[in-house]
Order: C-alpha cells, then sequence, then structure tokens
C-alpha cells in the first residue's frame, strides 16, 4: 500500500513539486544576479516580423522561461519538451508562467513534433523555444529538425545562451547549468538566422551553419 502510494505521489506531485520550487527559487535566484542583456532587440525585432524559433542549448534550459518573463513579456512562448519523467517538471515549470506554455513530445516520435512545431509556427500566436540537441543529446550538436521547420515556415532562428562567472552543474547527461547566487550573468540574443525554401544548403549543412551561430554565442 505504501509502494503504491510513493508510487503515486512521486508521479502527480513530485513534478509539480519540483517545478513551482525550482521557480521561486530561480527567481529569486536571479534577482541576486548582475544581469546583462545583450542583443535582446534582435528577438523583438525577429518576432515582429515573422513566425520566430528562439534556440538554446538544452543546458542553458534552466533559466530561459524567468529571463523571457522579465525581459520580454509582451510575447507569449511554448517550449517544447520531452515527454519523460526528466522532461515533466521543465514543461511544468515553462507552463507556470503566464506567458508560458509547453508542448509534450515522445522522444520516439519526432515527426509527430516535427509537425506540431511548424503548425505552431504558421500560427505565429507564440515564440517556439527549442533545444536542438535535446532531449538525450549529444550536447551542443544542432539535429535537423529546427532546420525543416525554419524552411518550412521562413521563421527567424534566434540562437540563445547565457553565461555567468560561477555556476553549478547537475549530474545530467547535459551537465545542465544555473548560475550560484551574487554572480554577473550575461544573457545573449544573437542575429536571426534564416533557412529559405530557396537555399541550396542541404540540411547538414544548414545544421551546422546553426550549430555556428550558437557556439559563437
Amino acid at each position: 500500500m505504501l509502494k503504491k502510494l510513493y508510487s503515486y505521489l512521486q508521479r502527480r506531485w513530485l513534478p509539480y513539486f519540483f517545478a513551482y520550487t525550482a521557480k521561486f527559487g530561480l527567481h529569486i535566484l536571479l534577482r541576486t544576479c548582475r544581469i546583462e542583456i545583450q542583443g535582446l532587440e534582435n528577438l523583438i525585432t525577429a518576432a515582429n516580423q515573422s513566425p520566430c524559433i528562439l534556440s538554446l542549448w538544452h543546458n542553458r534550459l534552466a533559466i530561459v522561461s524567468e529571463i523571457l518573463n522579465t525581459f520580454a513579456p509582451q510575447f507569449a512562448y511554448t517550449a517544447f519538451v520531452s515527454k519523460s519523467r526528466d522532461g515533466e517538471p521543465l514543461a511544468l515549470l515553462a507552463k507556470s508562467y503566464k506567458i508560458g506554455n509547453a508542448l509534450r513530445v515522445p522522444h520516439n516520435a519526432r515527426h509527430r513534433a516535427l509537425g506540431q512545431m511548424i503548425a505552431s509556427l504558421k500560427k505565429r500566436k507564440e515564440i517556439i523555444l527549442i533545444t536542438p540537441d535535446g532531449p538525450r543529446g549529444p550536447s551542443y550538436v544542432v539535429k535537423p529538425g529546427v532546420i525543416v521547420a525554419a524552411r518550412e515556415t521562413e521563421a527567424n532562428v534566434i540562437p540563445f545562451s547565457w553565461e555567468a562567472e560561477k555556476t553549478w552543474r547537475l549530474n545530467t547527461w547535459d551537465k545542465m547549468m544555473i548560475p550560484k547566487p551574487f554572480t554577473k550573468l550575461k544573457v545573449i540574443f544573437g542575429p536571426a538566422v534564416t533557412f529559405s525554401k530557396e537555399m541550396q544548403q542541404d540540411l547538414q549543412q544548414a545544421a551546422s551553419s546553426l550549430q555556428a551561430s550558437m557556439q559563437a554565442l
């Protein structure tokens, strides 16, 4: 009986506990940091002009909701998160913000996820947040799905990253990064990258191009 109760709590309530505890903790933590924002105008211009994708490495995912809520609250966003035990708190964290939403996609249903991504971009109601090296890596390697979606919808892709003088790294496959309190934090929105249908690059070349833009941040 106790085992079943524990399993139920772990499945249904622990993700909410972790998500809302993380939200509160990150909100307080970032208030102690000295934050420098670079290139926010790139996101604002791109999101106002056309469908927009915010592309970031999976290990920089922890603070992005808080950053968007603080510095770009005029935009709604939807995060694509893997349908897994680890992804559940991240999805709940994104959805806990008024401007945030999340779409849960199984890691073995990539075609369905891509179709949902394209449909969301065509509606132009929100910025789509994607980690192109997720959900299982390898780290810092762009997978071609984001390129296909950007070409199909002629979306602007904004590379996003952040760095801090002092960080914690979690014991996860991507070494998830969290800034330490009272550190200097630099947040960067890179110039828009586009992949039109007329471009002659193959998918791998285009993915390498976006990968280089993200690594340059």
